[in-house]
């Protein structure tokens, strides 16, 4: 293989797109891959605007090669002056001079922290903010000039009974103190049990603070009979959850709601009915007339789209509880309605002023932004809304919203950006330079025609994946972001509408990651943030109270051809089981586990959720392996299977199951370089799968029951690369390498089509049109490690499934559904390039290794059962159940 190699070029050229001209500072974090040998400390880099002119930046190694040079790294900066549309910037290694003359950042311009005990005060330039974390959420007052702006900010829950509750504050740190970002983590925990994290950013010669605050129920639910409906005992309800700011002055306050102009954006109905003046400023709502002093509330109750009464909404009882279309102002005895806002709220005293602004106001509903005797409400879970608000057991909500606080001349333009913020990345050309994303080339460098109108068709088409939220309304803070599976539509036959949750199915964010990557379009980006965010917070199961089997992992998509109802994002709903079945219901599995999108995004974005929801799925993998952590492991306490199965327990050959779990290890083993996580990928790596299977035995082509050990043979090939890239060409590699080639041998010479053969086929769905791009493009990895004639032979019969995968896939009227797009993003990539270069021979092994003879893998459950079966079986389970060891080593019965 050839490595990724030291570039000639020491400049790295980014692009910052921004919907509108934008004179007011914005904080930018972007993550910039590297080539290996590009770059030794993440410190020697500085940063030039538009203009040439050097921008003060913050740089954080995230990854490193095997070499130790940065792979990954973080960048913050406040971009100031963008011009609409593209701005184009370079990131530029110290070998060459720093840029002298006007413009040129000084170390003065630096943020600075200083700290004693509880208190501390963070200086950015533009204002210093007083902290003391012993009280309410830390933030108690704001300098500006020769202004003291008294602002303390609190979080305040109102439980279901109608009391007022802080948290207790448990512990608080500077997470990061960079010269551009300074970042304070609070953890605490509420009386009625939900736990709170909130960390709060300042930024370098701005008064900026960004707030994004998580609540959490650590409860396991109790989900019985496997049903995970709202009303579940582990759920906790509450009235109001919101962070409340008391400006104090000596001076008259007055306030003024404004609007966000015309922007593009994803209201697809341009139903949000806000007064512009045509000139990209802001402007006081126009229907409220009356005094500036007079306390003012907006309140976004639904989404304000047609569907907003959808029964996506629908509370524990079934019932949906958006009382009206759009949102509410209030001020001086009036009312008005319109449908969808994006505000800000301006708090003025006699010269300076507060700006307040929530993104995502009415994507995320309800939402309001009222004064209430004084105090600036920021209302996250709202009470204004007519019902109670459930966070499911496990379940949490990420919320962020921004304040300014300057002169009062700045005041209008302050948070322009906040409902439309600039987008930096590197260009395409230098992801695929960079040599991070082996199989990724820019769409100009490897155009394909049919990929790239299909995936147009999916962003900018007349059903693109921003109009077809509009179908079922997913929108709303549990629902903002998920993609809606309108392929289980086909088969569904129960009253409309439909509602049915992708949960990342296939790692539709990676694939979406991947687009971006390849095409620099920043529609893209708009998809992949809010999904990420809801993947992180809604779809993984968020406690380890639980079985091990489920702690920390992620939720099934809606059962097929099944209507959500009351389950949420949690697959199963007590409405579409039978009485008296007791088949029925789940949790969490193996099969059904994507981390590699998530770990892509935390190092596109440094979000810390991300890591943790990268970690959290990787542990649930080596959990739900142990045998300790079960009901068995009184009798045997080995390796439960539950990791490595698919379709069935007694199946551990290469199937999703294991192919996933694999890929979840290697994911933790890429973002903690503990070695652990690797250690248990081989263990899973030979318990699947040997160079000496015979794959036929295998019947591999009763493709409903093994069609996914394709998953299992993408991930082999991911494994070798990480593998070969640390010059490791050792059993290991050599075991994983001849395993591929013994396989990908019996694929060229047995593999048909799946629609050669459609009777075998429970739903000749384009979904396998999808398949078999994953199928093409397994030959095309493996001819990596092939020698000729068979390198030859696999790359032919490559490109002969994936020209029959396009024909297939074209003949559906339904080729543009959630699941055919997953599958085209994830593997169109590597088709792409296919077609303008060969895929470059990987390393052989370091010497020649036997392997032995395959050993088949016995799971826990039918080893205690096997054990079970004969009165010397019996005998012995007793002795072992009476082992004190066994009971000293048992978990709590909280993980039952």
């Amino acid at each position: 293989m050839k490595l990724p190699s030291q570039v000639e070029s020491n400049v790295v050229p980014l692009v910052i797109q921004s919907k509108r001209a934008c004179p007011a500072p914005q904080p930018i974090t972007i993550g910039v891959p590297l080539p290996r040998g590009f770059l030794r400390q993440a410190n020697q880099v500085y940063l030039c605007n538009a203009a040439g002119e050097s921008v003060l930046v913050q740089a954080e190694a995230l990854a490193r090669w095997s070499d130790d040079s940065v792979k990954w790294l973080l960048v913050d900066f406040v971009a100031q002056g963008l011009a609409q549309g593209n701005n184009e910037w370079s990131l530029v290694t110290r070998v060459s001079p720093r840029p002298q003359g006007r413009g040129v950042r000084s170390e003065a311009q630096q943020i600075t922290v200083q700290e004693n005990g509880r208190t501390s005060f963070v200086a950015t330039g533009a204002a210093t903010f007083f902290l003391n974390t012993s009280r309410g959420l830390a933030l108690q007052q704001v300098l500006v000039g020769s202004q003291v702006m008294p602002s303390a900010l609190r979080a305040v829950l109102v439980d279901r009974k109608g009391r007022r509750l802080e948290p207790k504050i448990e512990s608080a740190q500077f997470e990061t103190a960079g010269p551009v970002r300074v970042t304070l983590r609070l953890e605490g925990s509420f009386r009625n049990g939900l736990r709170l994290v909130a960390r709060l950013c300042f930024f370098a010669q701005t008064g900026l603070m960004r707030a994004r605050v998580t609540l959490h129920n650590p409860k396991r639910a109790r989900h019985p009979g496997g049903m995970w409906d709202l009303g579940d005992p582990g759920s906790i309800q509450f009235r109001e959850f919101s962070l409340q700011l008391t400006p104090k002055c000596e001076a008259a306050l007055h306030y003024r709601l404004q609007a966000e102009p015309s922007v593009p954006s994803n209201d697809t109905t341009g139903a949000a009915v806000l007064y512009c003046n045509g000139h990209g400023r802001w402007v006081p709502f126009p229907q409220i007339q009356g005094q500036a002093d007079t306390e003012p509330e907006i309140y976004q109750d639904s989404s304000g789209g047609e569907n907003w009464q959808s029964p996506n909404h629908v509370d524990r009882d079934g019932r949906v509880q958006c009382r009206f279309r759009g949102y509410r102002v209030r001020q001086n005895g009036q009312e008005q309605v319109g449908r969808r806002a994006s505000p800000v709220l301006i708090v003025e005293a006699a010269r300076s002023a507060i700006t307040v602004g929530v993104p995502e106001f009415w994507q995320q509903f309800p939402k309001a932004l009222e004064v209430a005797v004084g105090v600036v409400k920021v209302g996250l879970f709202p009470g204004q809304s007519q019902s109670a608000f459930e966070l499911q057991g496990g379940e949490q909500k990420t919320h962020a919203f921004w304040l300014n606080f300057g002169p009062a001349g700045d005041a209008e333009h302050a948070l322009e950006w906040v409902h439309g913020p600039a987008t930096a990345c590197a260009t395409p050309a230098w992801h695929a330079r960079s040599g991070v994303f082996p199989h990724l080339l820019s769409s100009d460098a490897a155009p394909h025609a049919k990929l790239d109108a299909y995936l147009a068709e999916v962003l900018e088409g007349s059903e693109n994946l921003f109009a077809r939220r509009e179908d079922v309304d997913e929108y709303g803070w549990r629902h903002f972001g998920e993609i809606y599976a309108d392929h289980e539509r086909e088969h569904y036959d129960g009253p409309a509408p439909h509602i049915s949750h992708y949960n990342n199915q296939y790692d539709f964010l990676g694939g979406a990651i991947a687009q971006y990557l390849r095409t620099g379009n920043v529609r893209w980006f708009d998809l992949i943030d809010p999904l990420a965010r809801h993947v992180i917070d809604i779809d993984i199961y968020h406690t380890d109270e639980d079985r091990a089997a489920y702690n920390g992992g992620l939720f099934w998509f809606t059962d097929h051809y099944k209507t959500a109802a009351t389950c949420t994002h949690r697959t199963y709903s007590r409405a579409n089981c039978t009485p008296g079945d007791r088949t029925y219901g789940g949790g969490p599995s193996s099969n059904h586990n994507f981390t590699t999108g998530l770990l892509h995004y935390y190092y596109l974005t440094g979000d810390l959720n991300a890591r943790a929801a990268v970690l959290s799925l990787a542990d649930w993998v080596v959990n739900m392996d142990d045998g300790c952590k079960t009901v068995f492991r009184l009798i045997d306490d080995g390796p439960s299977g539950l990791a490595t199965c698919t379709a069935s327990l007694d199946y551990h050959g290469p199937g999703r199951g294991a192919g996933n779990s694999i890929n979840a290890l290697l994911d933790g083993w890429l973002v903690t370089a503990k070695r652990a996580y690797l250690d248990k990928a081989e263990e899973f790596i030979r318990r699947c799968i040997h160079p000496n299977d015979d794959v036929a035995a295998r019947e591999l082509l009763d493709v409903e029951k093994r069609w996914s050990y394709t998953v299992f043979l993408v991930v082999l090939d991911r494994y070798l690369r990480a593998k070969a890239e640390r010059n490791e060409l050792d059993f290991m590699y050599a075991y994983a390498r001849a395993s591929l080639l013994g396989y990908a041998q019996w694929m060229v010479d047995n593999e048909k089509p799946y629609f050669d053969q459609p009777e075998k086929l429970e739903y000749p769905t384009e979904a396998w049109a999808g398949q078999e791009f994953r199928k093409a493009n397994v030959l095309r990895l493996a001819a990596a490690y092939a020698d000729e004639p068979l390198r030859a032979r696999l790359l032919r019969r490559g490109q002969e499934l994936a020209d029959r995968a396009w024909y297939d896939l074209e003949r559906f009227a339904t080729r543009y559904s959630a699941r055919g797009i997953a599958l085209v993003m994830a593997e169109g990539p590597l088709d792409a390039m296919s077609r303008v270069t060969e895929i470059e021979p990987m390393p052989r092994p370091e010497r020649q290794h036997a392997f032995g003879t395959p050993v088949t893998f016995v799971s826990q459950k039918q080893r205690v059962m096997e054990q079970l079966q004969s009165a010397r079986g019996i005998g012995k389970t007793l002795i072992q159940v009476a082992n004190p060891m066994r009971w000293l080593r048992a978990p709590t019965s909280s993980q039952y």
